[in-house]
């Protein structure tokens, strides 16, 4: 096995912390290192000294946690409600449902935002108004190219990144042809 002369560590691109990149991957190397892996709570219980160099990347005040946890677990089950859209059938008047796959009842209408702080429409409200219809389209490819920058890497997943790629090019000229359809006017 190849010995490393160093390694140099940084955060994801679009995040950052109190703490620089270095000082967490050589906590994380730590814990490795005496435990034989790391998980969250053994990095958390790393941190819980105040004198752990990590310590002040984690809220420590138990009533402002609390409160920042309920709110992702709030956006969770906003997010895990599904919705199958019934019509009334042109025949004779009565609802049908439409044989699709469920969608989600609510969807995230923000721009960039955590789960905590997403606002959420109800997805037939948001397919109304075109408007938050992009939003809820941009946010999705927000999260397909999440997706691309993690896997890119990974042969296997090139047909996916090719088809991300379409998507993108896609919903980018959408944009493009109607922002100059709207200026010609």
């Amino acid at each position: 096995m190849a010995a490393f002369e160093s390694k140099k560590y940084s955060y994801r691109s679009g995040y950052s912390y109190k703490v620089p990149a270095q000082v967490v991957g050589k906590a994380l190397e730590s814990i490795e290192e005496k435990e034989g892996k790391v998980t969250s709570k053994s990095f958390l219980e790393y941190s819980r000294p105040e004198t752990a160099d990590t310590h002040s990347m984690f809220e420590w005040n138990d009533s402002i946690a609390a409160e920042k946890y309920r709110l992702r677990q709030s956006a969770a089950i906003i997010g895990q409600i599904e919705v199958k859209i019934e019509i009334a059938d042109t025949d004779d008047g009565e609802p049908q449902e439409i044989q699709i796959t469920p969608v989600p009842a609510f969807v995230n209408v923000a721009g960039k935002s955590t789960k905590a702080s997403a606002t959420f429409v109800n997805v037939v409200t948001a397919h109304e108004d075109s408007a938050l219809w992009k939003q809820v389209l941009r946010n999705a490819l927000a999260e397909l190219n999440s997706f691309k920058r993690k896997y890119a890497k990974y042969k296997e997943f090139a047909k996916v990144i090719s088809a991300i790629d379409e998507c993108t090019i896609n919903l980018t000229a959408t944009d493009e042809l109607e922002r100059m359809l709207q200026h010609d006017q």
